[in-house]
């Protein structure tokens, strides 16, 4: 049986590309600005709150992190009360995303 490797070819990279950017480009075509065009892309499906909430979460822990300014569980706690969200599920983010 053969193996079947998942990287894909430079020119299947630039397909997708080029599909993914007139998919993208159809659903915002006829936006106001950035807010607006992520708006319709949620209405749309294309995209989830979740996922956006989860990126800015990370987003944000990493830059504090970076600063050094509070300790880890400082963070947490900033990042619970900043999205209004348990500061169990801040810690499941980010260590989801260390995965």
């Amino acid at each position: 049986m053969q193996n079947k490797s998942n990287k894909l070819l430079e020119a299947e990279v630039r397909d997708l590309e080029d599909a993914l950017t007139k998919t993208l480009y159809s659903f915002v075509d006829g936006a106001i600005d950035a807010r607006h065009a992520v708006t319709i892309l949620i209405e749309k499906g294309a995209i989830s709150e979740k996922v956006i909430r989860n990126v800015s979460i990370i987003q944000d822990f990493d830059d504090l992190n970076s600063k050094q300014v509070n300790s880890i569980m400082g963070i947490y706690y900033s990042l619970s009360v900043k999205y209004d969200i348990s500061v169990n599920l801040i810690r499941k983010i980010i260590r989801e995303r260390n995965k």
